[in-house]
């Protein structure tokens, strides 16, 4: 399972401490901030809410009035860019204690951030697994890339075969081969590994910014074919509910009286003339009422 955090926008910046280079990042998880330092081998960690923050800048201000500034905004534009806000670090067996200034109107304002050791558990799933699913992300275009590369060097040597000549030579390339990823293979050992944390992060965060962008669009083209969606009137159903409950109701009016007229011909006897009169009426009022009985969905329709 994924935590939440690697869902979240994680931006590493790099911050030198006790001439040690590390990364420290800070991100917003659910209803909370939270700020993260590593030097690619432990991470440290502090939590943030609004109602810590207001405690430490108010307990670090303490002659600033909070309503003459927006102390919240304040706070943020120090947490968004830490490098450039750091004044002193204090660095203990478990802990960094990092003070924070920023100059407003003459004034110098104060945060401080109290950072602990975590466990290898939030150093796995802060740093080493988004680190991973980049790697796979990248293996799997890289894959994608070179069968492509391939095909259209196919195509090009079919394109030859047939006569084809290009117009503009300059634009001429020479057949793929993988072997260029073999040549100097050296070169990968002076790497700056910090700096190479940071463009894998770049990555791995717009790897997510697409992947939130398509669920967003899915989400609204379903959203959109369901507004599209064929409503029925209910006042039409309503009326043709009320005038087919009326023609039942004339309709058992109709066989009640027919019901009545065979009584009367059974009591007459066959000899009469008169009930022969009803009868035929009768039929042909039953005949009627057959051919004029109609059903729920003729009126729907």
């Amino acid at each position: 399972m994924i935590p939440d955090c690697c869902e979240q926008n994680m931006a590493w910046k790099n911050v030198k401490i006790n001439d040690e280079a590390h990364m420290i990042c800070f991100t917003k998880k659910n209803e909370s901030w939270e700020v993260l330092l590593t030097n690619l081998i432990e991470i440290w960690v502090e939590t943030l809410t609004d109602e810590t923050m207001f405690q430490k800048f108010q307990t670090l201000n303490p002659l600033v009035s909070l309503e003459a500034f927006d102390w919240k905004q304040l706070v943020m534009d120090m947490l968004n860019d830490i490098p450039k806000h750091i004044h002193t670090c204090i660095v203990d067996i478990s802990t960094y204690r990092i003070e924070l200034r920023k100059n407003k109107d003459f004034v110098k304002l104060k945060f401080s951030l109290d950072l602990l050791k975590e466990t290898p558990q939030q150093f796995w799933e802060n740093v080493t697994m988004p680190l991973c699913l980049s790697s796979m992300e990248l293996v799997r275009r890289y894959k994608i890339l070179l069968d492509l590369v391939k095909q259209k060097d196919e195509e090009i040597t079919e394109y030859k075969a047939e006569g084809a000549e290009l117009i503009r030579k300059y634009i001429a390339t020479k057949p793929f081969s993988e072997e260029l990823f073999h040549i100097d293979t050296t070169a990968s050992t002076a790497t700056d590994f910090v700096k190479t944390f940071q463009c894998i992060f770049h990555f791995y965060n717009e790897m997510n910014l697409s992947t939130s962008h398509t669920k967003i669009e899915s989400k609204i083209s379903l959203n959109s074919a369901s507004d599209n969606s064929p409503k029925i009137d209910e006042n039409v159903f309503h009326n043709s509910k009320d005038e087919f409950v009326q023609k039942l109701r004339q309709d058992k009016s109709c066989e009640q009286e027919h019901s009545n007229v065979k009584e009367c011909d059974q009591e007459a006897g066959p000899s009469s003339k008169t009930p022969m009169l009803k009868i035929s009426n009768t039929s042909h009022r039953i005949h009627k009422l057959k051919k004029n009985k109609k059903t729920l969905s003729d009126f729907i329709s």
